[in-house]
């Protein structure tokens, strides 16, 4: 057939007939347990309305009979989610129908896909599955998921996609490295391309944080003192007060137990390793995530350090992926870069992300004795400053923060000056990005100070882009 006579693809034209394919049938027992969970919560209630009156062998019957009828549904439910759910992957997007009533259809083309990660939430694991999570261009709601697959069918997905995407011009997607290749073999996805590859990513490490130490740096941060400090106080005070304790506590409790969660069990033998598009992390103690950070989608970064730590000489660093999906793994510690380490690997690892930015030799403007009424210690270790590369702004004596965007990041700049900071001849610069947890404020610095870094990371930032061809 001539090129002329062949049919002109539609934007929106249905992708060629596919075969889908269904999640490992073992999906269907993965979340019963939030089924069972909600019966032994319906059982519990119902043993505190129902009063003493009945026998025990009357609320164990009950019990199991709540928890029983709950497990059944989670069954059902899961295997009718299960059973609709499919997903295709033919020659130009993967795609992945659901629903058991009103039926919901995600697509992803290729050339939008800007990484691909393993998870192994704690349920998924009790039956040796795991969690393929997409990630694409366009912010929340970005990612596509399919619950769940045996490590072995995760590997050999995430390696075709990868594949995909690079072959479809993915900018953020560079070409994996196939071990092997067959042509229409049986049970493959549209016939295609099958890849086999290791579930572990053999690279060697650049960074390991070890257990102890994430438990000692959480111990001794401000995030886990605070609510610390206020069981103390409430224990005391029930000393006097009992009844009073037991409702004081539980904020305080679940508030600690946040910290932990976010910065022990999530972060657990968290491991850094270089890969050929970005940062790939494994990290996790009940589930276990496997996740990429692009080096072209890192914004900026933000270096953390508690008082209690400088001793010590720890920093945690944070970092702002542009398009990130949010967190869900709790807590927002898919923003952590590095959860605990000295600061010479800290930089270590930022030199990874933003070869020529260092943060230790930007000259700075301090902030002036004058400022001291808006912060009176904490005047003395705000500051902000830039060199050819990257601006930087420090602020923080409890926990002291530095901030640093890359040049070519910048998205605007803004000078505030409220009416006690013009007596006082001050102001406040910030330097946006998009958002996450780095926040680049020089707050209260003089306004001299101010006008010159503001006119100056203009001009910075311009060339920086016009460098980039971004203009």
């Amino acid at each position: 057939m001539a090129p002329e006579s062949e049919p002109q693809a539609a934007p929106f034209e249905q992708p060629p007939a596919a075969q889908g394919q269904r999640t490992h049938p073992a999906s269907a027992f993965v979340r019963v347990w939030i089924w069972v969970a909600a019966g032994l919560f319906a059982f519990g209630r119902d043993v505190l309305e129902g009063g003493g009156d009945r026998s025990l062998l009357s609320v164990l019957w009950v019990g199991l009979a709540l928890v029983g009828v709950a497990a059944l549904l989670g069954v059902v439910f899961g295997y009718l989610s299960w059973r609709f759910t499919r997903y295709f992957i033919d020659g130009r997007e993967i795609r992945i129908e659901s629903g058991i009533l009103t039926r919901k259809s995600r697509r992803a083309p290729y050339e939008r896909i800007q990484s691909v990660d393993i998870a192994e939430p704690f349920a998924a694991r009790i039956f040796r599955l795991c969690e393929l999570r997409i990630e694409l261009a366009g912010g929340d709601d970005s990612r596509l998921s399919l619950q769940y697959l045996r490590h072995s069918d995760a590997d050999r997905l995430r390696h075709l996609l990868l594949q995909r995407a690079y072959e479809a011009g993915s900018q953020a997607v560079g070409a994996p490295a196939p071990s092997q290749t067959a042509e229409g073999e049986p049970g493959q996805p549209d016939g295609g391309v099958a890849v086999q590859g290791p579930h572990v990513d053999l690279s060697p490490p650049i960074l390991v944080v070890r257990p102890v130490r994430l438990v000692v740096a959480t111990l001794l941060s401000a995030e886990f003192l605070t609510p610390a400090a206020f069981m103390l106080v409430l224990l005391v005070v029930g000393l006097v007060f009992p009844g009073f304790v037991i409702v004081g506590l539980l904020p305080f409790l679940f508030w600690a137990g946040q910290v932990i969660m976010s910065r022990v069990i999530a972060q657990w033998d968290f491991t850094l390793r270089r890969a050929p598009t970005g940062l790939h992390v494994t990290r996790g103690l009940l589930s276990r995530i496997s996740q990429t950070i692009p080096y072209d989608r890192v914004q900026a970064v933000v270096v953390h350090q508690a008082a209690l730590w400088r001793p010590l000489h720890l920093e945690r660093a944070d970092v702002t992926v542009a398009g990130a999906s949010r967190d869900t793994d709790g807590g927002g510690s898919s923003a952590t870069l590095v959860p605990v380490a000295t600061p010479q690997e800290v930089r270590m690892v930022l030199g990874e992300l933003f070869a020529d930015v260092d943060p230790e030799t930007v000259p700075r403007a301090r902030a002036p004795r004058r400022s001291r009424l808006f912060a009176p210690i904490g005047w003395r270790f705000r500051s902000a400053g830039s060199d050819a590369h990257a601006f930087v702004a420090d602020r923080g004596w409890v926990t002291h923060r530095t901030d640093v965007v890359p040049h070519a990041k910048t998205q605007s700049v803004v000078i505030t000056q409220g009416p006690l900071q013009r007596w006082r001849g001050v102001a406040d610069l910030t330097v946006h990005t998009p958002d996450g947890p780095v926040e680049a404020m020089g707050r209260s610095l003089a306004s001299a100070d101010v006008r010159g870094l503001a006119e100056k990371q203009l001009a910075l930032a311009r060339e920086a882009r016009e460098a980039l061809g971004e203009s």
